[in-house]
């Protein structure tokens, strides 16, 4: 990926349509080789130690801790957790940033996707998740004109580079793009039920009652926060943990510079496997 590309801002996504059009039809042309993408040799080597009881760790939260809006709500994450009568035991073994699944390829069971996943679309109204690639068949069933026209002028352009968001660069026309709703809230005519379930999930309500649900790609986008379940099983995982090895990163990012500062303050070893220097060892 190239450092130099422009990112997805999390606020201009979810108030404007545009941003949201080129972000949908960027996808379709570069969503298909980050979705085949393959684990390499540091994926599979974890996955191995993962299964031969070389790392992992495992903890009991409380029942209110992970549940709505939580680690049960959400589909991809709920193996994670096993129920057991009035408490649940969570399971963690890789932490990543990363949104490619890759580890999860490379056979690893117990991965919390920091920042989302994606391969995964949330609707912003009423919380729905469903396969990325469904929702990308849907995109072009309901454009295949606009797929045909556009192709004329942008196949195999130098532009069509892959951004870490799961689309790609590229200069073509998006403004008669549709995009297909929500398959379970997507009309303008029951926004009632569509903020009930916006409660329901912890959300804020619908600030404007003309705007139709739409999806977003479930990961965190530059500006906005890591939801806060997610914060609440990395810290335990780190609490209960014996050592912390941070590989292939450079701890820039503060979602995973704060867990290794917290597993130093808390007496835990950390041990760091990367090329170059990281912020932990700049800042200290």
């Amino acid at each position: 990926f190239l450092s130099s590309i422009s990112k997805i801002i999390h606020h201009e996504f979810m108030s404007s349509e545009t941003i949201r059009k080129r972000y949908w039809a960027r996808s379709l042309v570069g969503y298909s080789p980050f979705a085949d993408a393959r684990p390499n040799e540091g994926h599979l080597a974890l996955a191995s130690l993962e299964k031969n009881g070389y790392i992992g760790v495992e903890f009991e939260v409380q029942l209110d801790d992970v549940d709505e809006g939580g680690v049960s709500a959400s589909p991809w994450e709920a193996h994670l957790v096993q129920r057991q009568t009035n408490k649940k035991i969570v399971a963690l073994s890789t932490i990543t940033q990363n949104v490619d699944t890759l580890h999860s390829k490379a056979g690893s069971r117990h991965v919390l996707h920091l920042h989302g996943r994606g391969d995964v679309v949330k609707c912003m109204t009423c919380a729905h998740t469903l396969d990325r690639k469904l929702y990308h068949e849907k995109l072009r069933d309901w454009n295949r004109d606009w797929i045909i026209e556009e192709s004329k002028d942008n196949v195999e352009k130098e532009d069509q580079r892959l951004r870490p968001d799961g689309d790609a660069e590229w200069n073509g026309s998006y403004e008669e793009l549709v995009l297909p709703p929500c398959d379970r809230c997507g009309s303008h005519g029951d926004m009632e039920s569509c903020n009930n379930l916006y409660a329901d999930n912890g959300l804020e309500n619908i600030k404007n009652a003309n705007q139709q649900p739409f999806y977003k790609t479930d990961v965190v986008f530059f500006g906005d926060s890591v939801p806060r379940h997610r914060v609440y099983l990395s810290n335990a995982a780190v609490d209960a943990t014996d050592g912390l090895l941070c590989i292939g990163t450079s701890l820039a990012v503060h979602s995973a510079f704060r867990l290794a500062k917290r597993a130093i303050g808390r007496g835990v070893p950390v041990a760091i496997l990367n090329v170059g220097e990281t912020r932990l060892e700049r800042e200290g």
